[in-house]
C-alpha cells in the first residue's frame, strides 16, 4: 500500500533550491586523492594542546587558504547583470544533518579564525541547527560550501552547488589504502575529494589548480 508524504519546511526549500541550482549551473567535476597522514597527526597534536579540533576544521582551513589564492572560487555570479563578485571574506558553508535533511550553515570570516575559534563557531552552528535556532545570518552569505559524508562511509560524492556560489567540495571517508611511495607499497590513510565547479565562470585549469592546492595544504597542514 502506497503512502504519500507532503514535503514542507527544510525538505521543501531544499528541493526547490537544488532543482534551481541543477538547471542554472553547468557542472564540471574533479577528483583528487589526498594522503591524510600528516593531517591526522596534526589533529592529534592540536588536541594534545587542548584545542578540540576535528578533521572538518582542518579541511576548512585548508580550503580557506586555497580560496585566498584562487579568488574566483570564492565568488558569486549574477547572470542577469553579467557580474562576478569576488568576496573579501571567506564564509564557509557547512552541510549539517538535522534529521529530515541537510541544511547549510555558514561560518563567517574563516580567514580571521584560529583553530580554537573555528571549533567554537562550528560547534555553535551545529547546536543551533539541530535545535532549530539558526538565524537568517547563519544560513545566508556563504561564499563556498563543504559537505563531508565521510563519517557515513561514502567514498565519493558530487554535491550540487549552493547558489549563487561557484563551487562545492565533497569530502569522503579516509580509507587505509595501499599506495606506491618511493617504489615501495605502503598503507596510507587516503581520502578522495570531489570538487564541482560552475563552468559558466570557472574553467577546468583553474578548478584543477584549486583542488590541487587544497590537497597540498592538507598534506602539509603545519605549513
Amino acid at each position: 500500500m502506497s503512502k504519500e508524504i507532503k514535503i514542507k519546511g527544510i525538505r521543501k526549500a531544499m528541493a526547490k533550491h537544488m532543482a534551481e541550482s541543477w538547471i542554472t549551473s553547468p557542472l564540471e567535476g574533479f577528483t583528487v586523492s589526498v594522503d591524510m597522514g600528516a593531517a591526522l597527526a596534526f589533529k592529534d597534536e592540536l588536541r594534545k594542546q587542548g584545542i578540540p579540533v576535528t578533521m572538518n576544521h582542518i579541511i576548512m582551513k585548508a580550503v580557506q587558504k586555497a580560496l585566498s589564492q584562487f579568488p574566483y572560487m570564492n565568488a558569486s555570479f549574477d547572470p542577469e547583470r553579467e557580474v562576478i563578485t569576488l568576496h573579501e571574506s571567506v564564509n564557509v558553508g557547512m552541510a549539517i544533518d538535522v534529521g529530515d535533511g541537510l541544511i547549510v550553515g555558514n561560518i563567517k570570516d574563516v580567514q580571521d579564525l584560529d583553530y580554537l575559534q573555528l571549533a567554537g563557531e562550528s560547534s555553535k552552528l551545529i547546536e543551533n541547527a539541530k535545535s532549530g535556532k539558526l538565524t537568517l545570518d547563519d544560513i545566508t552569505g556563504g561564499t563556498f560550501t563543504i559537505t563531508n559524508l565521510g563519517m557515513m562511509g561514502i567514498e565519493a560524492c558530487f554535491p550540487v552547488i549552493n547558489q549563487p556560489e561557484l563551487g562545492i567540495l565533497g569530502v569522503n571517508e579516509i580509507i587505509k589504502t595501499p599506495v606506491c611511495v618511493a617504489d615501495e607499497i605502503v598503507i596510507r590513510p587516503i581520502m578522495k575529494m570531489n570538487l564541482n565547479a560552475d563552468h559558466r565562470v570557472i574553467d577546468g585549469a583553474y578548478a584543477s589548480k584549486f583542488i590541487t592546492m587544497i590537497k597540498k595544504n592538507l598534506e602539509n597542514p603545519q605549513a
